[in-house]
Protein backbone atom coordinates (compact mmCIF):
# COMPACT_ATOMS: atom_id res chain seq x y z
CA UNK A 1 0.00 0.00 0.00
CA UNK A 2 2.78 2.40 0.62
CA UNK A 3 4.46 1.58 -3.13
CA UNK A 4 0.99 2.92 -4.14
CA UNK A 5 1.02 5.51 -1.98
CA UNK A 6 4.28 6.82 -3.60
CA UNK A 7 3.86 5.97 -6.24
CA UNK A 8 0.24 8.12 -6.18
CA UNK A 9 2.57 11.18 -5.04
CA UNK A 10 5.18 11.20 -7.59
CA UNK A 11 2.81 10.94 -10.30
CA UNK A 12 0.85 13.97 -9.11
CA UNK A 13 4.16 15.75 -8.47
CA UNK A 14 5.11 14.88 -12.29
CA UNK A 15 1.76 16.13 -13.66
CA UNK A 16 1.76 19.35 -11.50
CA UNK A 17 5.31 20.22 -12.64
CA UNK A 18 4.45 19.16 -16.97
CA UNK A 19 0.87 21.22 -16.55
CA UNK A 20 2.58 24.32 -14.81
CA UNK A 21 5.42 24.03 -17.89
CA UNK A 22 2.55 24.04 -20.23
CA UNK A 23 1.02 27.42 -18.34
CA UNK A 24 3.91 29.50 -18.65
CA UNK A 25 4.45 28.41 -22.04
CA UNK A 26 0.92 29.29 -23.05
CA UNK A 27 1.12 32.32 -20.74
CA UNK A 28 3.86 33.74 -22.24
CA UNK A 29 2.61 33.09 -25.54
CA UNK A 30 -0.50 35.28 -24.63
CA UNK A 31 0.80 38.22 -23.12
CA UNK A 32 3.34 38.51 -25.96
CA UNK A 33 0.47 39.83 -28.38
CA UNK A 34 -1.84 40.67 -25.44
CA UNK A 35 -2.92 44.83 -25.58
CA UNK A 36 -1.64 45.47 -28.80
CA UNK A 37 1.41 43.18 -28.15
CA UNK A 38 4.17 45.77 -29.11
CA UNK A 39 7.27 46.00 -27.26
CA UNK A 40 9.99 48.42 -27.33
CA UNK A 41 13.82 46.89 -27.05
CA UNK A 42 14.94 49.28 -24.43
CA UNK A 43 18.45 48.16 -25.13
CA UNK A 44 20.61 45.72 -27.06
CA UNK A 45 23.84 44.47 -26.02
CA UNK A 46 26.09 42.89 -28.40
CA UNK A 47 29.74 41.33 -28.45
CA UNK A 48 31.75 40.00 -31.11
CA UNK A 49 34.75 37.58 -30.02
CA UNK A 50 36.81 36.52 -32.82
CA UNK A 51 40.36 34.48 -33.40
CA UNK A 52 41.28 38.08 -35.08
CA UNK A 53 41.13 40.33 -31.75
CA UNK A 54 40.61 43.44 -34.56
CA UNK A 55 36.98 42.08 -35.30
CA UNK A 56 36.24 42.37 -31.62
CA UNK A 57 33.51 44.22 -30.24
CA UNK A 58 31.18 45.42 -27.43
CA UNK A 59 28.13 47.75 -27.67
CA UNK A 60 25.27 49.08 -26.25
CA UNK A 61 22.23 50.51 -28.30
CA UNK A 62 19.46 52.17 -26.38
CA UNK A 63 15.72 52.71 -27.79
CA UNK A 64 16.49 49.78 -30.72
CA UNK A 65 13.24 49.24 -32.12
CA UNK A 66 10.13 47.53 -31.68
CA UNK A 67 8.54 43.95 -31.87
CA UNK A 68 5.09 44.00 -32.55
CA UNK A 69 3.68 40.22 -32.30
CA UNK A 70 0.62 39.52 -33.48
CA UNK A 71 -2.06 36.82 -31.80
CA UNK A 72 -1.71 34.83 -35.68
CA UNK A 73 2.13 34.29 -35.22
CA UNK A 74 3.41 36.90 -36.95
CA UNK A 75 4.54 40.05 -36.45
CA UNK A 76 6.14 43.60 -37.23
CA UNK A 77 9.51 44.60 -36.52
CA UNK A 78 11.29 48.33 -36.80
CA UNK A 79 14.91 49.33 -35.93
CA UNK A 80 16.50 52.42 -35.65
CA UNK A 81 20.22 52.65 -34.97
CA UNK A 82 22.34 56.27 -36.13
CA UNK A 83 19.21 57.81 -38.13
CA UNK A 84 18.90 54.40 -40.42
CA UNK A 85 15.36 53.00 -40.66
CA UNK A 86 14.26 49.19 -41.13
CA UNK A 87 11.06 47.45 -40.51
CA UNK A 88 10.00 44.11 -41.89
CA UNK A 89 8.29 41.33 -40.96
CA UNK A 90 8.69 38.02 -38.69
CA UNK A 91 7.04 34.94 -37.42
CA UNK A 92 7.58 33.85 -34.18
CA UNK A 93 7.38 30.67 -31.67
CA UNK A 94 7.91 29.89 -27.62
CA UNK A 95 8.43 27.71 -25.19
CA UNK A 96 8.88 28.35 -21.93
CA UNK A 97 12.29 29.34 -21.93
CA UNK A 98 12.88 29.99 -25.56
CA UNK A 99 11.59 32.69 -28.17
CA UNK A 100 12.13 31.52 -31.91
CA UNK A 101 11.81 34.44 -34.46
CA UNK A 102 11.98 33.96 -38.37
CA UNK A 103 13.44 36.82 -40.45
CA UNK A 104 13.55 36.24 -43.71
CA UNK A 105 13.82 32.47 -43.97
CA UNK A 106 16.08 32.36 -40.98
CA UNK A 107 15.31 31.13 -37.43
CA UNK A 108 17.18 33.44 -34.35
CA UNK A 109 16.28 31.45 -31.29
CA UNK A 110 17.01 33.20 -27.99
CA UNK A 111 16.94 32.19 -24.72
CA UNK A 112 14.57 33.96 -22.51
CA UNK A 113 16.62 34.94 -19.68
CA UNK A 114 13.94 37.14 -17.55
CA UNK A 115 10.00 37.23 -18.38
CA UNK A 116 7.60 39.14 -16.47
CA UNK A 117 3.92 40.43 -17.81
CA UNK A 118 5.40 43.85 -18.95
CA UNK A 119 9.56 42.99 -19.36
CA UNK A 120 11.11 40.40 -21.25
CA UNK A 121 15.26 40.18 -21.54
CA UNK A 122 16.14 37.34 -24.12
CA UNK A 123 19.34 36.66 -25.97
CA UNK A 124 21.04 34.63 -28.21
CA UNK A 125 24.66 32.93 -28.96
CA UNK A 126 25.64 32.16 -32.64
CA UNK A 127 29.30 30.82 -33.57
CA UNK A 128 30.37 30.41 -37.23
CA UNK A 129 33.40 30.82 -39.03
CA UNK A 130 34.39 33.77 -41.95
CA UNK A 131 37.34 34.05 -43.70
CA UNK A 132 39.23 31.79 -41.71
CA UNK A 133 38.46 33.21 -38.31
CA UNK A 134 36.16 31.50 -35.69
CA UNK A 135 33.87 33.63 -34.34
CA UNK A 136 31.08 34.04 -31.65
CA UNK A 137 28.54 36.75 -31.78
CA UNK A 138 25.66 37.43 -28.59
CA UNK A 139 23.09 39.86 -28.30
CA UNK A 140 20.90 40.45 -25.28
CA UNK A 141 17.78 42.25 -25.85
CA UNK A 142 15.83 44.05 -22.87
CA UNK A 143 12.17 44.54 -24.13
CA UNK A 144 9.78 46.27 -22.46
CA UNK A 145 5.80 46.26 -23.25
CA UNK A 146 4.25 49.60 -24.56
Amino acid sequence: MKRVNLLLIVLLVAGTALFSSCSKEAKIEKNLWNNGGEWNVESLVSSQTSTNPADNFNETIFNYGTYTFKKDGSGIYTITVDGDFETGTFTYSNTEDKLTLIINNQARVFDILEWEKDKMKISITENYTSGGESITYKETLDLKKK
